[in-house]
Parts: C-alpha cells; structure tokens; sequence
C-alpha cells in the first residue's frame, strides 16, 4: 500500500532487515558484485573502500560483524564512489540496488561514516599501492584471483589518480566542516 504526505508518495516495500548468520564468501560477493555490475563501479573503487572501511574499523573500533557488514560495505563503496568515480553513484542508486537500504537510511549511514572515520577520505598513493599489492598477493592464491578479476580489474598506475583526487575531496569537505561552524 503506498503512502502519502502532502506533495510526497512512499511504497511500502517488505524487505530482510535482521541478519544473524554469518555471511558465506558467495553471499559478500554477490553483495559487491551487484553493485559493481549495475552502478558500474570503477576498479579502484574496490581499493579505496576497503581502505575506508579498515579506517572505520580502526579510528571508530566498529566492529564488523553479520549484522554490520552490509551497512559498513555499502558506505564504504558509496564514499570510494564519490572520491573516486569521475560520474559518482548518486545515494539513490544505491538504495535501488540495495532496496534494505532506504534512500534515508543511506544517507545517515553515509553521514555516520563520515563522523566516524572524522571525514578523512584522503588516501596517500603510497597507502594505495600498499593495499594494491596486498592484494595482489591474495590474487596469487587459487579461484580468489579468478573471482576478484571478475568483479574488478585494478592497474597500480592509478595510485597516484586515487591521491589526488583524495586531496581534493578532502579539500571540499574541510571547507564545508568549515563553512557549517560558521
């Protein structure tokens, strides 16, 4: 049944919002995949997000467990999205792909993440290549590497393309932290 106030109609839509069971390997690629697939991520944005979501982890000890997985995962593709990505995924594509995530819920989470990782979006190329070869190294072992390249093709040449464009959404953001104490 669709709801309604003045000027604004809702569908109700039922979706799974409790998660209690530790999630297969299949479960969280499909759940990344999904999205790389129709949002049409770049590669890089697979680095930049799992550097997010340690940053979480670390600076705001967030745990990540069954029921929080998603949530971190999904803000963490969003902020490597809008850093990264010359034509970023706008909140709303998300929550169409992910529709246990309302377009509301995701921009709270969005605006949580950001608090907590204390907007620091800025990845040094040295930070990325790190990642990069990290993870190379995890391609080296068998069927993680035909799965990964599936979902993802990553080029070490674009470390210095992701630091830059760090910098300036870093930039961007201090100015408006600092435009909105004023």
């Amino acid at each position: 049944l669709p709801m309604a106030r003045p000027g604004m109609i809702y569908g109700m839509r039922k979706v799974k919002k409790q998660y209690n069971e530790i999630p297969s390997e299949e479960e969280i690629y499909e759940f990344g995949h999904q999205l790389f697939r129709t949002v049409q991520l770049s590669s890089e944005c697979s680095i930049v997000s799992l550097i997010y979501v340690e940053r979480l982890m670390e600076v705001a000890k967030v745990p990540l467990v069954c029921s929080t997985w998603r949530p971190i995962f999904l803000c963490g593709l969003l902020m490597a999205s809008k850093v990264w990505q010359d034509l970023s995924s706008w909140n709303i594509e998300f929550s169409t792909v992910y529709p246990q995530f309302t377009l509301d819920a995701i921009n709270h989470l969005e605006l949580q993440f950001l608090r907590m990782t204390k907007w620091d979006l800025y990845i040094s190329s040295s930070l990325y290549a790190k990642y990069y070869f990290a993870l190379r190294s995890l391609l080296a072992k068998s069927d993680f590497r035909q799965r990964y390249n599936r979902m993802v093709e990553v080029h070490a040449s674009d470390a210095m393309k992701v630091q830059k464009r760090s910098e300036q959404v870093k930039e961007a953001a201090l100015l408006q932290l600092s435009r909105s104490m004023d």
